[in-house]
């Protein structure tokens, strides 16, 4: 019997090649979570091939675009950094619900280079991406409420803040080429003891930025059916 009369002859004759499909999809997927956290978004889909060791064919069957592979990755994560901070929010700790929130998105930015680029820069976004950046404000406003309110956090500071300070932890992590990737981890401390609201506190003297001025360095957009 042929292989084209077996596979003809049976009704799970083509499980197999679905199978390959599928485990293919998961070892781009996965090689291109690697590419693009170390690399960024400027890898091609060539590069994601030849770094799962996969035919650029196989790509492009599961993902015509790198905008379409990007989608695939990064909205499941930033739904993750969504929970992150519902589940900060939960801590009946005010100020530690906030740190807690800034290590993870802090050490997410900095490990992650082509998260780093979704989240901050807006690049190859798309609707549902816009989404999921614009539903993570309302979290960090409410965050930064709480902590204020409980005495623990400066008055001064601001949800603007927060995206320069993440990028700015991020970039401590570049600089390093790669020697000392978990350096952010030293800012941040430093960050945080400039953060916390003391009786001796000298006032900040330096406006934030605006929302608007954030926004528009972020890359934010809003397509159509988005809330202002």
């Amino acid at each position: 019997m042929t292989e084209m009369s077996r596979g003809a002859g049976s009704p799970d004759g083509d499980r197999p090649l679905r199978r390959d499909a599928a485990l293919n999809r998961e070892k781009i997927l996965h090689a291109a979570r690697e590419i693009f956290g170390e690399r960024g978004l400027k890898v091609t889909l060539d590069d994601v091939a030849r770094h799962a060791g996969v035919g650029v064919g196989t790509v492009y069957r599961r993902f015509p675009t790198k905008e379409a592979l990007v989608r695939a990755l990064f909205e499941h994560d930033l739904r993750m950094r969504q929970e992150t901070a519902e589940k900060a929010l939960a801590h009946p700790d005010p100020w530690q619900g906030l740190v807690d929130f800034l290590v993870l998105m802090a050490g997410d930015l900095a490990e992650n280079r082509g998260l780093h680029e979704v989240i901050m820069m807006g690049t190859h976004s798309s609707a549902s991406i816009e989404r999921a950046r614009g539903g993570m404000r309302p979290f960090l406003a409410e965050l930064i409420e709480r902590a204020q309110e409980s005495g623990d956090l400066r008055p001064e500071v601001t949800p603007s803040d927060f995206p320069v300070i993440v990028h700015m932890l991020a970039g401590s992590s570049r600089f390093t080429q790669g020697m000392r990737p978990d350096i952010w981890r030293r800012y941040l401390e430093i960050l945080l003891n400039g953060l916390r609201q003391r009786p001796d506190n000298p006032p900040l003297t330096t406006p934030s930025l605006s929302d608007e001025v954030v926004e528009q360095v972020m890359g934010f957009s809003r397509p159509e059916g988005k809330a202002q």
